[in-house]
């Protein structure tokens, strides 16, 4: 109970924000990008897409929480493509390709309470 002198108690408000982060990636060799990093808060929630715009392969995003050594969730885009996620209590993700280079965009609107 938050407030229990009171007949009728509840608990104070909680104060939500919502932040929107938009870039272009370009992974200039075969290798992996972080592409967002977190230092707020652990549990945070976000939806968002990815769009691999151009280079050959696939492109793979994948989730992390900090103490949990494999990913959380991981999605595959092939070339060309695009992929739309919705995903919770992570606080960095990464961009990982094969090809010689990749590009396109990441979109991320990430909720978390203060």
């Amino acid at each position: 109970m938050c407030n229990s002198d009171l007949a009728l108690s509840c608990c104070s408000d909680k104060i939500t924000v919502q932040d929107k982060v938009c870039t272009n990636f370009l992974i200039a060799a075969a290798g992996t990008q972080v592409i967002y990093s977190d230092n707020i808060s652990q549990n945070i929630n976000g939806t968002g897409y990815v769009k691999f715009e151009t280079g050959t392969g696939t492109l793979t995003v994948n989730f992390f929480r900090t103490g949990v050594v494999a990913a959380i969730q991981t999605i595959v885009i092939p070339a060309g493509g695009s992929a739309s996620f919705t995903a919770s209590r992570f606080n960095s993700i990464s961009l990982t390709s094969t090809a010689a280079a990749a590009q396109g965009e990441f979109c991320l609107t990430v909720r978390y309470n203060l």
